[in-house]
Formats: C-alpha cells, structure tokens, sequence
C-alpha cells in the first residue's frame, strides 16, 4: 500500500469516526427542534422550519458511519404511511398556514422518536432521558399553573384555588393554555414516575434476569442499573425528587379536571396493579365495582353525559353531532383527508353544526381515531391503528423482558403512559396537531430503546 491510499484509508477512517460522533450525539441537535416545537406560537414558524434542517445530519452521519440510517423497527411501515399520508393531506388543505405547522411537529416526534431509538444505548443514557421526561412534565405543571384558562365548572367548583392562581398569558393578552391539553400531558408521564417510585426497590433488588437468563451470561445485561446509581444521586434523593415530581405533577392534573385524562389513569393503574399482582389486584376489582354500582344507580346515560360532554360542545348530543360530522368528512374525503389541522376552518362551512353555537370554536372532532381520519383520510387512520398494535406489541415484549431487572418498574410504567394516550384519544385529541402528542413519541422511543437493549446480545456492556 503506498502513501496516497495510506492517507486515503486515514482520511476515511476520520470521516468515519466524525461521522459516527455526530450520529451518537444526535440527542443534542434534536433539542433544538424539540424545544422550539414546544414554544410555537411564541417562536417563529421560519425558525422551525429552518430547524428542522438538523435533523437530516445525524441520520447521513449514521449511514456513513454504520451503513443504515436508522435501527429498525416493527413501527418502520406504520411511521413511514404517516408521514406519507401526511404529505398527502396538503393537497385539499383549505389554509397551508394551518398546516404546516402540524406537519412540522409530526416531523419532529418522528425524528424524536428514532432518536431515542438509535441513542438509548446503556443504562445510563435511558435514566437521562427518563429523568428528563419527568422535568418536563414538572415544567409543564408549574408553567400550566400560571398560564392555564382553567376551566372551573366540569367534575367540581374550588373558585377560591382558581382564583388565586396568577395567568400571565392572560394579562398579556393572549390564550392560555387548555386545562385538557396540560392534562392529556401529565396524564402520560405521571404513570412511569409512579411506577418507578413504588416498585424500583422491588426490582434492584432481586436478581437481574431476562427471560430466565442469569445477567453473567449475557453482560450487556448489566447496563440495568437502577437510576440513583446511572444519575450519580443517592437512592434517598432520587425517591425525594419523585415524590416531588409526583405531588406537583398531580396537583396540577387535578385542577385540569379533564375527564379523559382521569379515565385513562384509571385504566392505567389497573394494568399497574394486574401486573403487580398480590393485595393490588384488588384495585382492579374496586374500580369495576365502582363502575358497575355507577351505572345501577346513576344510569349509562347520565355517565355517558358526564364523561363525553366537552366544553365547547355542550351535551352528548353535542358531541355525538360533531363526531357524525367527522364521518361525514372521512366519507367526503376519504383518501386525502381535508388536510392537515383545518377542522375548524372547514367545519363550520361544508358541515355545519345545529347543537354548537356558531361562535364557538371547535378546533377537532374530540376523538383521536377520527380526528386522524379527518386530517390523512381513511389510510392515515389505518397507519395509526397499526402503529398502535405494533407499539403495544413491543412494549408488552418489553416488560416481559425487563422482569427482574432494575429497568421493569420503568418499562411498566412507560406501558401504563402509553394506556392513557389511546383512552384518553376517545374523549379527546391529543394528536399531531397539539403539543401533548411529543410526550407519547418520547415513551415510545424510550420503551422501544428497552426492548432492544435488552434484545441485543452482542452490544458491548457499557455505562456510558
């Protein structure tokens, strides 16, 4: 080998290692886009865009360096039928301006997702992440304190808490936030710092195992560290900033009273307590006894109005109406949608509402299933249903394979998350088009991450 191919083969090897150090630090240059997606409104949508332009790098640099762009998985085809059908919906959209940004943000969730997927490598790195996600939700409460258009009359009347909470968006004169947005947000973080606080000592406790496989025959295993360790914090000051993340977390949960979000939590906790067994268990035949006595004494219709009535609609004929006008949409429009996030533009025009006050702004149909066929037509509905099936495949295999380790408890409560996100979806939208909709891509990146940490034998044992 002469010298010219000697500094070739130098040169590409330094290509090669920069390459690589940028596709492992991905996380960092995803942030921007992350957290600028997470302030629009107050950012520019021309910065946004022109964010979005780092995300291309880190998967060229991946390519370069490991020859794929991404790690694949079960999710692959149902992502890449959104992301179609999403294009697609720009096509009949009646005002761009409505729908770009949601375009925008799907790009980035699908962009945050594969992050974590492709960079959630060891123990620590999953910790990180997980601790991030609860000081987002801890940011969302206190910032959802002060910034809130609570609505005051839905499950119970406190007006003196309501009225001594400031609202900063309301003395500058802008919108605040919707209690059931903040809700639908909490509603899936609360789970796993729930889960993890009440059963980590459980699980760093026994012996570290993974589908009856000792931790010394597959070293990689190791990386199942518990978080006070992989955090560098004492065990006493871990459970001390959960209980914290915990109580103001629910605290502001409680004053959204949003009805989805405590339905969903209610199904949430039953799958906790079904998977943790023991005196729990009866926590799942407590609330279906209370169900049922609801029922006998209250009558299906009288809950089906308490649960289903939405603020801006009224009653559940209300709300029957403008679920009638979603399928009129999805008929009308079946293989493209009306385009993306244009509901309340279109609605009011080709399908007119006689129960709602034509001064009443109806931004979706209150239905995540409908809400996205509305917006990426029949097909886009399919992908999400598939996407759903495939996610909840991945996460069951992933507690399945977490058991006995110090990850199971997060990997629980990260399942118990995503739980809220569909049954919440039947009473509301929490989707592409509301900023809510970033959390689930993030449980799901972290569940997938766990389930192929724990499903890769060869990877190298590491603590990053």
């Amino acid at each position: 080998m002469n010298s010219k191919d000697v500094e070739r083969e130098t040169l590409k090897a330094g290509l090669k290692g920069a390459a690589n150090w940028i596709a492992e630090h991905e996380l960092w240059l995803l942030a921007v886009p992350v957290i600028l997606m997470l302030f629009y409104g107050r950012v520019p949508l021309r910065i946004i865009s022109a964010s979005l332009l780092l995300i291309p790098i880190p998967w060229m640099c991946r390519l370069l360096a490991k020859g794929d762009l991404t790690v694949h998985t079960s999710m692959d085809l149902p992502i890449l039928a959104l992301f179609g059908m999403a294009l697609v919906a720009l096509y009949p959209s009646v005002d761009p301006s409505m729908s770009m940004p949601v375009l925008y943000k799907m790009i980035v969730e699908f962009a945050l997702f594969y992050g974590l997927v492709n960079n959630l490598t060891t123990g620590k790195r999953i910790w990180v992440i997980t601790s991030l996600l609860f000081a987002g939700g801890v940011g969302a409460s206190l910032l959802g304190l002060v910034n809130t258009s609570w609505i005051t009359h839905k499950l119970f009347s406190m007006p003196q808490i309501y009225g001594r909470l400031p609202r900063l968006l309301t003395q500058l004169n802008r919108a605040g936030f919707h209690p059931n947005i903040v809700g639908g947000m909490l509603g899936m973080i609360l789970p796993v710092a729930l889960s993890v606080l009440l059963f980590s000592a459980k699980a760093t406790g026994s012996r570290t195992q993974v589908g009856g496989t000792d931790a010394k025959q597959q070293p990689h295993l190791s990386m199942g560290m518990a978080a006070h360790s992989a955090l560098g914090i004492s065990h006493r000051a871990w459970r001390g900033l959960l209980v914290l993340t915990l109580l103001i977390m629910g605290s502001t949960l409680f004053l959204t009273q949003s009805r989805g979000t405590f339905v969903g939590l209610l199904f949430a906790f039953a799958v906790m307590a079904l998977w943790r067994g023991g005196s729990l268990r009866l926590v799942v035949l407590l609330i279906a006894i209370g169900i049922i006595l609801a029922i006998h004494f209250l009558g299906l219709e009288q809950i089906a109005d308490f649960v289903f009535v939405a603020d801006s609609v009224g009653t559940m004929r209300g709300r029957m109406e403008l679920w009638q006008r979603a399928i009129y949409m999805m008929q009308d429009f079946p293989y493209t949608g009306i385009g993306l996030g244009t509901f309340s533009r279109v609605a009011p025009i080709l399908y007119p509402f006689f129960l709602i006050g034509p001064d009443t702004l109806v931004p979706h149909s209150h239905n995540l299933f409908l809400q996205t066929g509305v917006d990426l037509g029949i097909p886009g509905l399919v992908a999400l249903i598939a996407l759903l099936t495939a996610f909840s495949f991945i996460a069951v295999k992933a507690v399945r394979m977490s058991k006995g380790t110090a990850f199971e408890p997060l990997a629980v409560g990260l399942l118990c998350g995503f739980v809220v996100y569909p049954i919440h979806g039947l009473l509301d939208n929490v989707t592409f088009s509301t900023k809510p909709g970033m959390a689930i891509w993030a449980i799901m990146g972290l569940l997938v991450a766990l389930c192929h940490q724990h499903h890769s034998p060869e990877q190298p044992p590491s603590t990053d």
